[in-house]
């Protein structure tokens, strides 16, 4: 897998949210929407998107617009050509190649186990 690819993953994506939110946007270039209108297309809630749409806009893939006297924040996607290209790597690496979806669901999933808070000890899940 390309090294910016396995970069983006561990540090930008960092969850299956972050991942589809980063390959809605590779097969939708044109999108400029709210949160809260792409979390309807994702059939995700606005609680899980968010936080994968501001990663994305602090890594400079995404664009943030506000309208209506600041009440949106709309998000599009970066036109320059390295956001294309990690984009289409990702896709590619995700879409085109079984073996190396696996090892992304494999990242994904580590670090879905570090991030989750931990129990007390003694205390029931």
């Amino acid at each position: 897998m390309d090294a910016r690819v396995r970069k983006f993953i561990a540090e930008t994506a960092r969850n299956v949210v972050g991942l589809d939110v980063a390959l809605f946007f590779q097969a939708n270039p044109s999108t400029f929407d709210t949160a809260a209108g792409l979390a309807l297309r994702l059939h995700r809630s606005l609680e899980e998107v968010q936080p994968a749409l501001e990663r994305l806009a602090a890594a400079g893939l995404l664009e943030v617009a506000t309208r209506g006297d600041g009440r949106y924040r709309c998000y599009s996607l970066a036109r320059d050509p390295e956001t294309w290209h990690l984009l289409c790597l990702l896709s590619e690496a995700y879409l085109d190649h079984p073996d190396t979806r696996k090892e992304i669901v494999r990242m994904l999933v580590r670090q879905y186990a570090e991030d989750r808070p931990r129990a007390e000890p003694g205390a029931e899940e």
